[in-house]
């Protein structure tokens, strides 16, 4: 049953997360330097949130023996983090593109 949980969760979660991403990051960046700014963003956040979290969340639990809510305060404030950027990323959908190639036909 945990099986279940497990694969349903990691197939919904990833879709809904890695789904509208591609896109969101797509749009942060001008078409001149899009691959390069989603490359770098990418993988300097996979670098500093992803592999330093198990680091630190190990010492967490080292340093706070039987209590595990400084790992949930951390966890928080990750997502707080990442809800604070997303409300400051800027919209591009009304913003005309500065490659002649991808302007709209009219």
């Amino acid at each position: 049953m945990a099986w279940i949980g497990i694969v349903l969760g990691l197939a919904i979660g990833h879709a809904a997360m890695y789904g509208p991403q591609a896109s969101f990051l797509s749009e942060l960046f001008g078409t001149k330097v899009r691959y390069s700014g989603v490359s770098l963003g990418y993988n300097l956040a996979s670098i500093f949130a992803g592999a330093l979290s198990p680091l630190i969340a190990t010492w967490l639990m080292v340093t706070y023996k039987p209590a595990t809510w400084p790992i949930s305060v951390y966890m928080i404030g990750l997502a707080v983090i990442t809800l604070v950027s997303v409300y400051f990323a800027v919209e591009t959908r009304k913003v005309k593109s500065q490659s002649p190639i991808l302007q709209p036909a009219e």
